[in-house]
């Protein structure tokens, strides 16, 4: 199926380009700021981690420190958990191997015991381990499991826990309120959802850009458009005032004598004059047609009558009856003589492309469907080339020796004009079928009877 395609000027190609340029900067630069945001973002959750472990083990450090140098003793985690020196601590817990709780910031839980193959994992391996925590209370905490050796004699352990041994690994785990961290992490997800609204920002502003260019742009087709239109309708009207007068003479005199006996070479020659003087007159005609404004004129007539009219015409005009009508009877409004124009056009215009072809015919139906009239235009003849496809509706372009390639442009005007549309497509078996689909008003339209064949 071929729809009118128009011919990008130069002007659109260039801004075309430049919008694609603009429209790949933009890209890069969304990808660019997208992977650096991450990037900074990633690099502040890792932060926010390292400033967490690097408070905690320090903690751990100085613990370990002051238990060998005081001691050891049960309100001793509770009172640094208390103190204001290390007041992001959350709790204090010593473990040994079995995982009993040696010392607590909570003095009444030493000595339970406590599974977390943690706990053994980090005593074993002397590895510090961190993680998250969620507490009972539903508060997060970030957790440093420590390996901590502890040199302490016996004379020095004052807790419940009996059982504690010189030169042997425990694991103390520190406990902290991540607020730091999360002040942390709080300004880097306010600076990606920044950056994220930014960039839809930018996007937005581009799409609406883009769209107001577009209007812009479009105007001012419409705007060049009319003024070529303009200086063609302006070439037509001198046109047909230098022309038609002494072309209407040429073929008044030439048909005053076609009216005498004359010579045959004599009269073949005097036809030939009066047919070319009605090629003339039509060419002339279609110019004033395609460059003055369509103005609509829309009536109720009978769609049957009307197909009845348009048979009589090109029978009288192209002298041909290869062509076959089925019209539905119904009542139409709508622009009768525009409607004609369109349907004898596309009617002469599928003629011609049957006339050297034997058993070259033509068929044309018409009918109301869903508020639309459809009108079909069929031949079996050789086809649109397919050099030309794209170019059907162009004005002035023709594969015909005598044509000058109006015809159908003046039809995808008028069907423009009505609101319509019209498609080319390949027919089976060869040949073109073009459709025409005009909008009908819905009150206008009376119930559909039976096809009516006009041959």
């Amino acid at each position: 199926m071929a729809t009118k395609n128009k011919r990008e000027r130069p002007g659109e190609v260039f801004s075309l380009g430049y919008l694609m340029s603009v429209f790949m900067i933009l890209l890069l630069f969304s990808g660019v700021t997208i992977v650096s945001a991450l990037g900074t973002y990633r690099i502040s959750v890792e932060g926010s981690k390292n400033l967490l472990k690097t408070r905690a083990i320090d903690i751990a450090v100085n613990l370990g420190l002051a238990i060998e140098k005081i001691g050891i003793r049960n309100e001793l985690l509770s009172e640094l958990v208390d103190s204001d020196k290390w007041n992001d601590l959350a709790y204090l817990v010593l473990y040994d191997q079995n995982g009993t709780v040696l010392l607590h910031s909570n003095p009444l839980l030493v000595g339970r015991h406590h599974r977390d193959p943690q706990i053994k994992k980090v005593i074993l391996e002397e590895k510090p381990e961190i993680h998250f925590l969620r507490l009972a209370t539903g508060e997060r905490v970030f957790v440093l499991d420590f390996p901590l050796h502890l040199h302490i004699s016996k004379q020095n352990y004052r807790g419940k826990c009996s059982h504690i041994a010189n030169n042997k690994v425990y694991c103390l785990r520190v406990s902290l309120h991540p607020y730091p961290a999360e002040a942390i992490l709080r300004k880097a997800d306010l600076q990606l959802a920044s950056i994220g609204l930014s960039l839809v920002a930018l996007w937005l502003l581009t799409f609406f850009l883009f769209r107001a260019w577009r209007k812009n742009y479009r105007l001012e087709a419409k705007l060049h458009e009319q003024e070529r239109m303009a200086a063609l309708g302006e070439m037509a009207a001198v046109l047909a005032h230098e022309i038609r007068n002494p072309l209407s003479s040429i073929k008044g005199f030439a048909q005053i004598h076609l009216e005498q006996r004359l010579d045959p070479d004599l009269e073949r020659d005097l036809s030939i004059i009066v047919e070319e003087s009605r090629r003339l007159e039509r060419l002339t005609t279609n110019l004033l047609t395609y460059a003055r404004p369509v103005e609509l004129n829309e009536e109720r007539f009978d769609m049957e009558g009307f197909c009845q009219e348009i048979e009589r015409t090109l029978v009288l005009l192209t002298g041909q009856t290869r062509f076959h009508i089925s019209c539905e009877k119904s009542q139409l409004y709508l622009d009768r003589e525009k409607l004609k124009q369109v349907t004898s056009n596309l009617i002469q215009n599928a003629l011609e492309a049957v006339s050297d072809i034997k058993g070259g015919e033509v068929w044309v139906r018409a009918r109301s469907s869903e508020g639309q009239l459809i009108l079909t235009v069929e031949d079996n003849g050789p086809g649109i080339p397919p050099e030309m496809r794209d170019q059907v509706f162009e004005p002035f372009v023709t594969s015909k020796a005598k044509g000058v390639g109006l015809g159908l442009a003046i039809v995808h005007r008028l069907v423009e004009a009505m609101r319509g549309k019209i498609t080319f497509r390949g027919r089976r078996g060869g040949g073109v079928l073009v459709e025409v689909i005009l909008p009908l008003p819905q009150s206008q339209l009376e119930p559909r009877q039976e096809m009516i064949d006009i041959d």
